[in-house]
């Protein structure tokens, strides 16, 4: 079963074609089976009023789809948060007389590569199907975007496995609160299922674990999670950006499904809550300048 997870920004008249409604938050999710493969489109329906609604949903999908009929300043902060978060895979929705520009504007970017796209809709899946993901199968890790109760159930976490994979029965650590949880069964497109490899879109009854104890980003692992709440270093800041880093500037993770306040200061960010290292580097953006996701930091 290969899974492709794809991140859609103003592409709905092609999602809906090809795709069924399925959790519904600040960001949108659709689901599509086709033979072995499984599809999961995000869209990120509060953007541009919240910023976290674009960075949730970039932060698991393998591909991009971008409508880029609109040359606007939306358009220019989704490029520079697929280039700072490194979506290297994707489709550009465009009119044939801006295509040269749009070229032109990507050229030096992660995205230089994505393929023009002005097919139908059904046309667009084969495509999706060519796209090579490489997974990283060394490290069990699933993020958590949506929790609730059903009754008879217990809790179910819905999440996209970012690496290694996830099995029934395992025991596993929850991260933030440092918990053991249970997978009692594990579900793909209202499947149930034994495993689900890294690039799944899996619901997960758990054990030990209520709804109220759970927030988007929360981290599943079968290994103990490193925190920061300091983290040292320069901010590289978006190459075709003019930002002048000060004191008490003030920063937001928004990166692995979290939007969480910092601030920078002698040359170190330091963020109001410890935040778990499962990366080398994290987004960050500021409210009050344009585009609002400027730079990274390693971590």
């Amino acid at each position: 079963m290969e899974s492709y997870n794809v991140f859609a920004y103003n592409s709905q008249e092609y999602v809906k074609e090809i795709a069924k409604i399925g959790t519904n938050s600040d960001i949108q999710l659709y689901h599509r089976k086709d033979e072995d493969n499984i599809f999961t489109f995000i869209e990120p329906i509060k953007y541009p009023e919240k910023v976290s609604s674009l960075t949730d949903s970039i932060f698991p999908a393998d591909i991009a789809i971008v409508n880029a009929k609109n040359i606007n300043k939306e358009l220019g902060e989704i490029i520079v948060t697929l280039d700072l978060m490194n979506k290297e895979n994707g489709f550009i929705i465009a009119d044939n007389d801006k295509k040269d520009l749009i070229k032109n504007i990507i050229k030096n970017t992660n995205l230089k590569n994505y393929k023009f796209f002005d097919g139908r809709p059904m046309e667009l899946i084969d495509e999706l199907k060519k796209v090579k993901i490489n997974r990283d199968n060394n490290k069990n890790l699933t993020v958590i975007d949506h929790f609730f109760k059903v009754r008879g159930v217990g809790t179910v976490a819905l999440g996209f496995v970012i690496s290694g994979s996830i099995k029934k029965h395992n025991k596993m650590i929850l991260s933030d609160i440092d918990r053991e949880i249970e997978i009692k069964s594990i579900q793909m497109n209202d499947v149930d299922v034994d495993t689900a490899d890294a690039g799944s879109r899996v619901g997960l009854a758990l054990k030990n674990i209520e709804p109220s104890d759970m927030f988007r980003g929360m981290f599943i692992s079968d290994k103990q999670f490193e925190y920061k709440d300091v983290i040292e270093g320069k901010i590289d800041v978006q190459k075709s950006l003019k930002i002048e880093l000060t004191d008490n500037f003030e920063v937001f993770l928004s990166d692995m499904m979290r939007y969480q306040r910092g601030k920078f200061e002698n040359d170190k960010i330091i963020f109001e809550k410890k935040i778990p290292v499962i990366k080398d580097n994290i987004i960050l953006s500021n409210n009050n300048i344009a585009p609002r996701i400027f730079g990274k930091i390693k971590v």
